[in-house]
């Protein structure tokens, strides 16, 4: 018993370190905030953080050390963007800058941001960071605004909705054209219009009964304006299973598109018609067969 509590005493002081780390930690993209300069090896992934006024959506983060230029995007309540430190970036001081979105020149709108301080590592290190970038995912490119603000903020501002609901699109960058821009999507059971005398355009739509959950692209359709981009979706929403209070109207979840009721009008009509012209035919016979027996008076239509 002795012995054992001896090698308790002696391994405690070993273990304490590995159990006051936090596994998660290791793994964890650090931090690159505006100013910082900061010490990496090639495959590293820092998250650059902005606070509020520091940064606009779509901003983009460039470096000659990164693997791919990162983008802004809104994970509310802050923009933050994710870049990976290339493999092949030799040892030295770099510099992180900013550019703004939309710019036509990036160059001339580049801002100092950091800087990143690459440490030298040998040929296995870097390619062991070859083989981690291969297996590294896709950058999620969902954004996540604040509740309280209108949806969509951008074309990745991604809100989720119950099946059957009613939503509200809000549009903010097309001052002018109210009535002019129809909105469609798969999850659509209508095709709403966006309307608004000022600056702000607004639509409501339905979702259909029957939309399965998942993600959903809209699309935005004027006479002149989007020819060049038909098919590229102007926003994107998530639809989440129906409420089980949520009562959707008979037709639409039966029908959501309204062509099964088309097509009954288009039955019932043909149906009176053929009726119609059989009608007229059998008159037709009729008063040919009386025609042609001898002493049959004619039809009178008095």
């Amino acid at each position: 018993m002795d012995r054992f509590r001896t090698a308790a005493v002696v391994a405690l002081p070993l273990l304490l370190p590995l159990l006051a780390a936090d596994p998660a930690s290791a793994t964890e993209p650090a931090p690159l905030p505006l100013g910082s300069v900061r010490s990496v090896h090639p495959g590293d992934t820092l998250d650059v953080t902005a606070a509020s006024g520091q940064a606009v959506n779509g901003d983009t983060i460039t470096s000659p050390v990164l693997l791919k230029a990162g983008r802004m995007r809104m994970t509310a309540p802050r923009l933050t963007a994710a870049v990976t430190i290339a493999c092949d970036a030799r040892p030295g001081t770099y510099p992180v800058a900013l550019t703004s979105a939309g710019a036509s020149r990036p160059a001339e709108h580049a801002a100092p941001w950091a800087h990143v301080r690459v440490e030298p590592d040998d040929e296995a290190a870097r390619r062991a960071c070859r083989d981690k970038v291969k297996k590294m995912p896709p950058p999620d490119r969902e954004e996540h605004w604040a509740a309280n603000t209108t949806w969509p903020q951008s074309e990745w501002d991604v809100r989720s909705f119950r099946a059957g609901s009613r939503i509200t699109i809000t549009d903010n960058d097309d001052e002018g054209l109210d009535g002019v821009i129809a909105l469609s999507s798969p999850a659509f059971a209508d095709r709403p219009v966006l309307r608004g005398a000022r600056a702000v355009l607004t639509a409501t739509a339905t979702l259909r009964c029957d939309a399965a959950p998942g993600l959903y692209p809209v699309y935005r359709h004027t006479p002149d304006l989007d020819k060049n981009h038909p098919n590229q979706p102007w926003a994107r929403l998530r639809v989440a299973p129906a409420a089980r209070t949520t009562a959707c109207p008979a037709q639409q979840a039966a029908h959501p598109s309204g062509g099964f009721r088309t097509e009954v009008v288009a039955w019932a009509a043909g149906a009176v018609l053929l009726a119609a012209a059989g009608t007229a035919l059998l008159l037709k016979r009729s008063r040919s067969r009386r025609a042609q027996i001898p002493g049959t008076p004619p039809h009178s239509s008095s």
